[in-house]
């Protein structure tokens, strides 16, 4: 009997989520960009480098407002659904193996003396279906591919796995948010500094011209 080898696919939720690389990026940006904007704002033309900021950070704030944070959520909501339509699909993976094998055995009992010509494409196609419900040789039992242990296996670890990413997403969505309102904050901080900043060179201009 020809053995198959079922393709799956298995989430791993050890592997780091792209979106809270994504959000560390984004802190990281904005430490860095802050950093490099605090010389400018000490410069004679320091109100034009807060005005400047106070606009980055309103672009910045609006950006993880409306698409990271969207995205982020949408992740976030449909990773537990996912999860539960796995865990669902494990009741009829069990049912067609527990069937399978009830078939499996009629066929191997069935008499060899009442030869039909259907009983061995039968078996073998009984077998095959077997193989890959189970991941196990019809005759002995016993696992083909160690990377495969079954549907049922596979579904409850892809449904462990879509679990923990949707944890794993749920905080990344919660740093958006944390991440949206300091750029906000920020925002104002850059607008009243940008203000203070004009208010003392406008004092400084009208000291001189005295």
């Amino acid at each position: 009997m020809k053995k198959t080898r079922p393709t799956h696919s298995r989430l791993d939720p050890r592997k780091p989520s792209g979106r809270r690389l994504v959000l560390a990026a984004s802190v990281l940006a904005l430490a860095l960009f802050l950093v490099a904007a605090m010389p400018g704002l000490a410069a004679p033309n320091g109100g034009r480098e807060a005005g400047r900021l106070y606009l980055d950070l309103g672009r910045m704030a609006k950006l993880t407002s409306r698409q990271v944070r969207p995205a982020a959520a949408r992740v976030a909501g449909a990773l537990p659904d996912a999860a539960d339509r796995l865990k669902h699909l494990r009741e009829p993976a069990s049912t067609a193996e527990t069937q399978l094998s009830i078939v499996l055995g009629e066929l191997q009992q069935m008499s060899a003396l009442t030869y039909d010509p259907h009983y061995m494409p039968a078996l073998v196609a009984a077998g095959r279906a077997f193989i890959a419900v189970t991941g196990q040789d019809p005759l002995t039992r016993t696992a083909i591919n160690p990377e495969y242990l079954g549907l049922d296996h596979e579904l409850a670890s892809d449904a462990s796995g879509a679990e923990a990413s949707g944890q794993d997403a749920a905080k990344a969505l919660r740093g958006v948010k944390r991440l949206n309102r300091e750029l906000l904050r920020s925002k104002r901080r850059a607008g009243r500094l940008e203000r203070q900043l004009r208010r003392m060179r406008a004092r400084g201009t009208g000291a001189r011209s005295k």
